[in-house]
């Protein structure tokens, strides 16, 4: 029997976790801001290995993010079954709509989404789907009053046409702290539990709860339970910013939560955030009233020597494996994502090779340029391509890979054409300081470009068959604390600008040794 497991499960930027469990299948949401296709999904058998799989949004219609900025779009996710259907509820800040999308599984065990949405006539982010006797309701934060004060509140709706049937009435303004927000509701022995984040989404992160006897509340907790969970004053703790959790059931009725934290490097004396906020995973038992998490303290080594039976329902070891892509299929694996739409036809995969077409527009613009990523997901970690020289053409553009945070803080490095020459340029922007450098130049053509992730510094190299060129900068210019939000996190892949065409044969993700 496994007795130990690490978190996060799952890596990279995978914020606002939350789980539905149909059968002995789990499936996963997890929010994606300005990146398409947008509420990315995954399903899993053991809770501890995950499968990315095709995303919720993946037309204008269910959800515009063209217009997104950076750290805008898709907000908090909520999914759940309902009468043999899945309904995922979200806001797009982008629009500040908040909407349901309705899915069902197909024959084949794919969840086939529907293409319109169910719009929701509240003021508020994070909405909660929670369904009894036939009825929808959704909880929501808002503002309340002109002086900036929040509150979870909660509607009864038509779940067909997104009426409000009845409310908003608000059910809990938190512990009094900063930024009540994230609700989830659940029903255990006839109380109502509600789950909330408070304490801003930065070091003060923390899980809270609340109970009722009537889904209307009053929503009150007790002497000494809240927070029930964070590491706000856990420094040394190597996990940080929890928050924004989510109860469900196992198989054997075992309670879990799942929430989101973050695994910030110790550069010096300072902590620097590259991967974003990641999923987290931790067992729960109930003490009379209220559930107990895990032993208290959000670890990252999670022991369940004294959880026997959570541990006899994870049957497989957690297993953290590379990811490589040689494009055997004509579909683009969910791992991949663009910037606020579809690519379109500049995207194209065809005998083993993907291709990318360049466009006028860059990383600066808050549109979609011809770019391609994945998330960061270690933080000493390479990301490798491997040109198909056969199929890339360059002619007045730029191919290259590139690292981003935002739209002010990412780095490329960059090929173009020059005659019978290649030039390599390093262009970083850091806010409003914009570098170009060139590198050199080299009469061949490169077969590989990498991204050499560490703790403290990010290199960017070209490599030819007997060159190499490369720079090196400071991860601090592509964190969460450079640009003073904690929404997204690094996000590294290929980038192509005006006339080029950038085709690879291999793409690797790895974790590289200390």
């Amino acid at each position: 029997m496994m007795t130990t497991y690490t978190n996060p499960i799952l890596r990279g930027m995978r914020p606002d976790p939350s789980i539905v469990r149909v059968a002995d299948t789990y499936y996963l949401v997890n929010s994606t801001f300005e990146y398409y296709p947008g509420i990315s999904l995954s399903k899993s058998t053991d809770l501890l290995n995950w499968q990315p799989i095709s995303s919720v949004v993946t037309t204008t219609a269910q959800a515009d993010l063209t217009q997104a900025k950076s750290n805008e779009g898709i907000f908090a996710v909520c999914i759940r079954y309902f009468a043999g259907a899945f309904y995922v509820i979200t806001t797009n800040f982008a629009e500040f709509k908040s909407f349901i999308i309705r899915g069902v599984l197909n024959d084949a065990g794919e969840i086939c989404w529907d293409k319109n949405r169910v719009e929701l006539d509240i003021m508020g982010i994070d909405p909660d789907l929670y369904f009894e006797a036939g009825k929808t309701f959704v909880q929501f934060t808002g503002y309340i009053d002109k002086s900036g004060t929040k509150a979870i509140q909660q509607v009864e709706i038509n779940l067909t046409d997104g009426t409000i049937l009845h409310g908003p009435k608000v059910i809990s303004y938190g512990t009094g702290g900063r930024d009540v927000e994230g609700p989830h509701i659940i029903k255990k022995n006839q109380i109502y539990y509600l789950l909330t984040a408070e304490g801003g989404t930065g070091v003060g992160h923390m899980i809270t709860i609340f109970k009722s006897d009537s889904l209307w509340g009053p929503f009150k907790d007790s002497n000494n339970i809240n927070p029930i969970f964070t590491n706000r004053d856990r420094a040394d703790e190597p996990l940080q910013n929890i928050g924004h959790a989510d109860l469900f059931q196992d198989q054997q009725d075992n309670w879990w939560l799942t929430c989101l934290g973050t695994r910030p490097a110790t550069v010096g004396f300072t902590q620097i955030t590259n991967l974003g906020r990641e999923t987290l995973l931790y067992p729960v038992t109930w003490n009379n009233t209220w559930p107990q998490i895990y032993n208290g303290i959000p670890s990252q080594t999670v022991d369940l020597t004294n959880f026997p039976k959570h541990a006899a329902v994870l049957p497989h070891h957690q297993k953290l494996k590379s990811f490589v892509d040689t494009f055997d299929h004509k579909q683009l694996s969910p791992e991949w994502i663009s910037l606020r739409n579809s690519l379109g036809t500049d995207l194209v995969i065809n005998n083993g090779v993907l291709t990318l077409h360049g466009r006028e527009t860059t990383l600066s613009q808050a549109t979609t340029p011809a770019f391609i990523g994945l998330r960061q997901t270690e933080q000493h970690e390479l990301f490798k391509i491997t040109l198909d020289s056969a199929n890339t053409v360059i002619n007045s553009g730029k191919i290259g890979i590139a690292s981003l945070i935002n739209t002010d803080h990412y780095a490329a490095i960059l090929v173009e054409k020059k005659q019978n020459n290649y030039k390599i340029t390093r262009y970083q922007k850091v806010a409003d300081l914009e570098v170009t450098t060139v590198l050199g130049t080299t009469t061949e053509l490169p077969t590989v470009f990498e991204v050499s992730n560490q703790l403290d510094t990010k290199t960017f190299r070209v490599i030819t068959k007997s060159e190499e060129f490369s720079f090196t900068t400071s991860s601090l210019h592509f964190s969460n604390e450079a640009i003073a939000a904690l929404n997204t996190g690094d996000i590294q892949g290929l980038y192509a600008i005006g006339d080029a065409q950038l085709a690879i044969k291999q793409a690797e993700r790895k974790t590289l040794t200390d």
